[in-house]
């Protein structure tokens, strides 16, 4: 056996074993945990807002993806599945598939129109974009156009327009298109050096957006201006793969960065040099990250996942606080919990809209993970504190 088998083969048994770790510790640290095997990996995962309660069974459903490598068709999908409500019930948290929808390329992201759930965006491995209505038996999309050229993962609905949705791509262009209009494309834009790895809303503003790229810039974006209104320089971070608005502070912004760090930046202080704006710097993760999130529901708690196979939450309050010698081995005071349940690296995480502490991740493994954060460690969790009058300030 070769010195490149043995390492493969150890680092296969390695996964393995921390798997079994992980599954012997999951009455500890969760409400439930749920694994469903997809037949294709999905790189996309959300929850859908809409959900029913029947004898203190919720009944919900979530959008997924297919990347079937040129080997199948790819399909959006609609996947079932039930949560626990108040009452003593026993829910079947597994998925079940039960709508499809074609797409020509593997499906890099799905997104609810925040305004109708019923209508989905994807954007695929060849930066085309698909509207499907999710309330409809036809299979195929009902509106197809291509603002990119090239393979993208920026998709985002505008909170506060009905219909103007946001995609950025492999082709260094973010684009807005009036999905009112016959998807007139509205705001076009290509200042980023590189790849643009994602784009989101502002929750606050319906005129400003971010994007961020492989050429290691955060860029603020404002719709009326047509332009760059500031932007931020991550020196050491290799390239900048994903990010997300806090929903709770407007003028706090998460970057995850390609060599394994998270930035916190406060918008107010950006500026036209890239040079200032930076209010602190997560370390927990051991690659790239992929994917983030804040809650919807509690201030400062933000989730993270990586080419690590780790998924992070962490208490952004807790930045700062003195710890024991003991308690600074396992991880800085802001790491609130580690999900090291995947087997491969995360490519999409969702908080459940209506569910506290409720989250949905899936992997490179072709697994779904469903999963509630255990109330015994929401004990010692204080978040009532405003974030402006902490990090911020």
């Amino acid at each position: 056996m070769s010195d490149t088998e043995y390492n493969g083969e150890q680092k296969e048994l390695s996964i393995k074993e921390e798997y079994q770790l992980w599954r012997k510790n999951c009455r500890y640290m969760y409400e439930f945990v749920s694994e469903t095997a997809l037949t294709w990996p999905s790189l996309t995962i959300q929850w859908l807002p809409n959900h029913t309660t029947e004898s203190g069974i919720i009944k919900t459903k979530l959008l997924l993806g297919t990347h079937t490598s040129g080997n199948d068709q790819n399909y959006l999908k609609v996947a079932e599945t039930e949560l626990a409500g108040s009452g003593e019930q026993k829910a079947n948290s597994r998925i079940k598939v039960v709508q499809k929808y074609t797409n020509n390329q593997e499906i890099c992201r799905a997104r609810y129109m925040p305004q109708d759930p019923n209508v989905a965006g994807t954007i695929n491995g060849s930066g085309e974009v698909d509207l499907y209505r999710l309330d409809s038996d036809t299979i195929n999309s009902y509106s197809h156009f291509s603002p990119h050229s090239e393979n993208g993962y920026g998709l985002s609905w505008n909170l506060i327009n009905k219909g103007l949705l946001l995609t950025a791509a492999d082709d260094k262009l973010v684009c807005v298109s009036d999905t009112n209009k016959d998807n007139e494309l509205v705001f076009k834009n290509g200042d980023s050096g590189d790849i643009v790895n994602d784009a989101k809303w502002h929750h606050f503003n319906g005129n400003l957006f971010a994007s961020v790229s492989e050429d290691q810039y955060t860029y603020i974006y404002d719709t009326r201006a047509k332009s760059v209104a500031s932007k931020y320089y991550s020196k050491a971070s290799s390239g900048i793969n994903s990010l997300t608005f806090s929903p709770f502070s407007q003028n706090l912004l998460a970057i995850g960065n390609s060599n394994s760090s998270i930035n916190l930046l406060d918008l107010r202080k950006l500026d036209s040099k890239g040079t200032s704006g930076l209010l602190h710097t997560l370390m927990g993760h051991t690659e790239g990250i992929t994917c983030m999130e804040f809650s919807p529901h509690n201030d400062g708690i933000l989730a993270t996942g990586g080419s690590d196979r780790r998924l992070i939450l962490w208490d952004l309050f807790k930045i700062g606080e003195e710890q024991q010698q003991e308690d600074a081995e396992d991880g800085c005071p802001e790491l609130f919990m580690i999900h090291a349940g995947h087997t491969a690296g995360v490519t999409d995480l969702s908080w459940c809209p209506f569910k506290e502490w409720t989250i949905g991740s899936v992997a490179e493994d072709n697994i779904v993970h469903l999963w509630e954060v255990s109330k015994g460690l929401l004990v010692n969790e204080d978040t009532t504190d405003n974030i402006s009058n902490s990090l911020l300030e």
